[in-house]
């Protein structure tokens, strides 16, 4: 095989989906956080021409935080690999790679990895190629999966769990001195409870300035086990008057999912929906909680809520699902329960 470049040289960062959700934004703050300490990293998700919502594209969110974009010709990197679409992204990648080879090459998705690792068989090059797990769960064995995962130089995990039962799996030939596991990061500076406005966020959203408020930070979809929170709720607030929830996340199944049974409930002056947050607001919101209440990891593993929330200095109470037992530690930073009311 071919040399290739040496080291200190350009990272490049791919994630197949053109949509910020998931770890789509820990992906893409993993790489600012190298390009703002010096490193010249560049970033290349999925094309989203033919797609709707320009609000919800990770390209224009890595343009608005000054991320350094790569460009590759001719590659879509969708986020569903199909056969026909894999050969074209995989030559069109190699010969990018042949003319312009980067130091590292990092992959976040299933997709991105499995076209950036015969790209580089395509390209007769070698490229240290770096794969981070997101999940809380490991991968199945499939032979796609113990293809691009014994090929990583580095497999980052970000939970021991999940690294534990790769390394067990027999199915897997992984070498554990290529398997790192490192603690999900969040940004400390933005998420400081020191540099929130609690009184103005509660105002807002009518919350009593004497409530005990509990918050959900989630999209409000049917299995995100929000029959049971609420139920759960109920049966708090007849036991505390100044108990109070707030939605935050919205959802196409929100009316079924959680307005209705509100309505149902007889909790209209205690549940507040706010619908979708960003920025300060985002921040503020959280401060004016006094715990955080998780049910379900969503499409992103390491539940990036629970990770913010910690570090408004919150307790959280969770379940047993995915890494959340390995983020929150029980009756230290907060409960770690079973999922049913009872």
């Amino acid at each position: 095989m071919a040399e290739g470049p040496s080291a200190g040289g350009r990272i490049l960062h791919l994630f197949s989906n053109h949509k910020v959700t998931g770890p789509a934004e820990l992906a893409l703050e993993t790489a600012r956080a190298l390009a703002s300490a010096g490193a010249d990293a560049r970033f290349f998700s999925s094309d989203p021409r033919k797609t709707r919502y320009r609000d919800r594209w990770l390209q224009l969110l890595a343009r608005e935080r000054g991320m350094p974009e790569e460009e590759i010709p001719g590659v879509r990197l969708p986020k569903h690999i199909h056969p026909v679409r894999v050969l074209f992204d995989v030559r069109r990648l190699a010969a990018h790679l042949r003319r312009d080879p980067p130091a590292v090459i990092h992959c976040h998705l299933p997709g991105d990895h499995y076209v950036a690792w015969r790209a580089l068989r395509s390209s007769g090059l070698e490229i240290p190629l770096v794969r981070t797990l997101y999940d809380g769960e490991p991968p199945r064995p499939k032979r796609r999966n113990r293809q691009t995962l014994e090929s990583a130089t580095r497999l980052i995990c970000y939970s021991r769990a999940v690294a534990d039962a790769l390394l067990a799996d027999s199915s897997y030939q992984l070498d554990p001195e290529r398997v790192l596991v490192l603690p999900p990061p969040v940004d400390t500076e933005r998420f400081d409870p020191a540099r929130a406005g609690v009184a103005p966020r509660r105002e807002a959203l009518e919350v009593p300035a004497e409530a005990v408020c509990v918050g959900i930070v989630a999209r409000m979809q049917t299995h995100r086990r929000f029959e049971v929170l609420l139920e759960a709720f109920r049966r708090a607030a007849e036991a505390e008057a100044r108990l109070h929830l707030v939605i935050v996340g919205r959802g196409t199944n929100q009316e079924t999912v959680a307005r209705q049974p509100v309505r149902e409930l007889g909790l209209e002056d205690r549940v507040h929906f706010a619908g979708y947050v960003s920025g300060p607001d985002y921040v503020n919101t959280l401060a004016s909680f006094d715990a955080k209440v998780f049910m379900v990891p969503g499409s992103d593993g390491t539940c990036r809520a629970v990770r913010e929330a910690l570090a408004m200095g919150l307790p959280v109470i969770t379940t047993r699902r995915g890494m959340l037992p390995e983020l929150v530690r029980h009756e230290q930073d907060g409960l770690v329960v079973g999922d049913e009311v009872d």
